[in-house]
């Protein structure tokens, strides 16, 4: 597999960063992570904002100019002979002195690399997976902003061990003032009264891709959409449910803990946001 790293691409097995590498140390870093279809870049654009946005926020310069990107990208699934994968993008702090305190001046380092799409069976796609309420709760804006894809990933790494401890696909956290958050991984939606509900940015969740795309479709076509918070009870009388990320779009949800949605199969709402986003992805190539 070939790396993009420092300006230049490598092998995987030469693949390097030094041990005093703050990403490393500190989790002082960001990272972004988005699709390859038909061997080109989803949504760059959103991606890239969201990117440099990260980067502001905790004081880092983007190594890269904008316009390089696509370029960059595109050699990288080339050279990987890929056509539809999932590309990590990590930028870091870099090399620095010892201690909290940021360096005046360091390098950042950046690294690209392919990794799978994630893997899911015919029946999780047509009929939904199963995921759980966590004890875990996500950490609030006021410690790590939201916004920011930090490298510290603790947080949903502690509660991904949840998850695969319940036996479920994955795990929903609920914030500090127990509100519906996210997933560790994606963003949440259910139905309730043919309006379609999802948990605000107040709620302290991260902005996703493709929750935005989802919204911004769904007023398109007048659906009936509510940002808001919501208390986990919320979901007792929800008709359907699922999730969004850049890996795996639109993915229904069955059941969550003892909740089971009414209909075996991802319902009305469900299947008409499946079917626009996924025209919007043919749309956007």
């Amino acid at each position: 597999m070939w790396v993009y790293l420092n300006e230049r691409f490598v092998k995987d097995d030469q693949a390097r960063i030094s041990v005093f590498d703050r990403g490393f140390l500190y989790g002082d870093g960001i990272f972004e992570t988005l699709r390859i279809h038909h061997a080109r870049p989803l949504f760059l654009d959103r991606h890239l904002h969201r990117l440099r946005r990260s980067c502001e926020s905790i004081g880092l310069r983007l190594p890269i100019p904008e316009p390089h990107w696509e370029a960059l990208l595109r050699e990288l699934v080339e050279r990987n002979r890929l056509e539809r994968t999932m590309i990590r993008i990590t930028i870091s702090r870099g090399v620095g002195d010892m201690g909290l305190e940021p360096s005046e001046g360091p390098e950042p380092t950046i690294v690209l690399f392919p990794r799978p799409l994630p893997r899911l069976t015919e029946d999780q796609r047509e009929h939904g997976v199963r995921i759980a309420i966590l004890h875990t709760r996500r950490q609030p804006s006021c410690a790590l902003p939201s916004h920011v894809k930090s490298l510290n990933y603790l947080n949903n790494v502690l509660a991904k061990q949840e998850a695969i401890e319940a036996h479920t696909f994955d795990g929903l956290l609920l914030n500090t003032d127990g509100y519906l958050a996210e997933c560790t991984t994606s963003n949440i939606f259910f139905v309730k009264n043919q309006r379609l509900h999802t948990p605000s940015l107040q709620c302290g969740i991260l902005p996703g891709i493709t929750r935005e795309i989802v919204l911004e479709l769904a007023r398109e076509e007048r659906i009936d959409i509510q940002e808001g918070t919501y208390r986990p009870e919320a979901l007792i009388e929800a008709n359907e449910c699922f999730l969004t990320n850049s890996g795996f779009g639109i993915l229904p949800v069955s059941m969550i803990d003892a909740q089971l949605f009414t209909s075996s199969k991802a319902g009305s709402v469900t299947k008409t946001i499946q079917h626009m986003y996924e025209k919007h992805v043919a749309d956007s190539l």
